[in-house]
């Protein structure tokens, strides 16, 4: 199961490997017709459904392959001022025209009186096996709407591009990373997800080690004192735990940068921005001129900052500079497939602050 929500919600439903959207006890299914046969999305078929995330922001793509191209479903949540809406839009990536089927709970639009779906237009038809069925021309869309009341204006609320922008400027705070991909990409669905978790101490370690400083204020309000006590023990943890560890290590009054690095970081240029420490927030980025990695770097004053990684024998007590490192260490050069034979110009100190 993954989750949608919004963040003053958290997770409002969950979407299941073929598509299937679980909100409260109601369950939304799909299925396509395409040609003279309906097709019912099942992961359970290789090759015909394919689930993935086209953007950090919590919104499922669902893609099942049809004749000429794919039948699309995305699941996302918006706020309306009243209440989290869980959107289900299904797009005819193909030539041809096909209809959709939204398959509610088995029992009909409404469940024990609560969550309601929300049409943007009327049915063709209802079905008993396949739902409220809507035609959806070539390179057209149909959506519906999850929500607690039957008044919800479906055509206006925000699509997927919105959402993707909206998420973009949530992730653009707390401690934020360039890495190669696809490391880059996992690191910031992560960065979403974990701002969607329910309390637990685990969340609220991962939130303040990656500077979400006013969520985790607000979990810490929320957590029981036994977690509260877990939370001082906790460690970050997950791919969010991992980069935090090989990106930077404190230890007194030394600040050790990259000490995870990766072969697969080779001649890749990469980078941290506001990564929060005991002392205050530091940056860095790592640029390469041929097999040699340059670092510039910004940590808080009185600090001393290392790269054993890359080169044990360097060291600085400057708050701010850059500076051009030896080659990587010979193992480590020899663990990657290929050493790194070019690189980019270093980045003059003002590019990075």
């Amino acid at each position: 199961m993954v989750g949608v929500g919004t963040l003053t919600s958290g997770i409002t439903a969950e979407v299941d490997a073929d598509g299937t959207v679980h909100k409260g006890p109601l369950a939304v299914s799909w299925r396509v017709r395409s040609g003279n046969d309906w097709l019912v999305p099942s992961p359970d078929r290789p090759g015909s459904v394919r689930q993935f995330r086209a953007h950090p922001a919590p919104v499922v793509h669902t893609a099942l392959r049809i004749t000429g191209g794919d039948a699309i479903e995305r699941v996302y949540a918006v706020g309306d001022g009243r209440e989290s809406i869980v959107v289900i839009e299904v797009e005819n990536d193909s030539p041809e025209a096909i209809a959709i089927g939204f398959v509610v709970d088995d029992r009909g639009a409404r469940v024990d009186g609560g969550a309601v779906l929300s049409l943007a237009r009327r049915p063709g038809a209802v079905e008993d096996d396949y739902g409220m069925v809507f035609p959806v021309p070539h390179r057209t869309k149909v959506r519906v709407a999850l929500a607690s009341r039957s008044d919800v204006d479906v055509p206006a609320l925000a699509d997927a591009e919105a959402v993707f922008r909206a998420w973009d400027r949530i992730l653009d705070r707390g401690m934020r990373t360039e890495l190669p991909e696809p490391l880059q990409s996992e690191v910031d669905a992560a960065r979403a997800d974990l701002l969607l978790a329910p309390p637990s101490a685990d969340a609220f370690a991962r939130l303040e080690a990656w500077g979400f400083d006013d969520e985790a204020v607000e979990m810490w309000a929320h957590l029981p004192m036994r977690a509260r006590r877990a939370a001082k023990r906790s460690t970050a943890a997950g791919v969010l735990g991992e980069i935090r560890a090989a990106l930077v290590q404190e230890s007194g009054g030394t600040i050790e940068l990259v000490p995870g690095f990766r072969t697969a970081w080779l001649g890749q240029s990469m980078a941290a921005h506001d990564i929060p420490l005991r002392a205050g927030a530091c940056s860095f980025a790592v640029r390469w001129h041929g097999a040699r990695p340059a670092l510039l770097w910004d940590v808080p004053p009185g600090s001393v900052v290392k790269a054993p990684a890359l080169d044990p024998s360097w060291s600085s007590s400057e708050a701010v500079g850059e500076t051009l490192l030896a080659e990587p260490p010979a193992p480590l050069m020899a663990m990657g497939e290929r050493g790194p034979r070019t690189g980019t110009r270093v980045d003059a100190p003002e590019q990075f602050s």
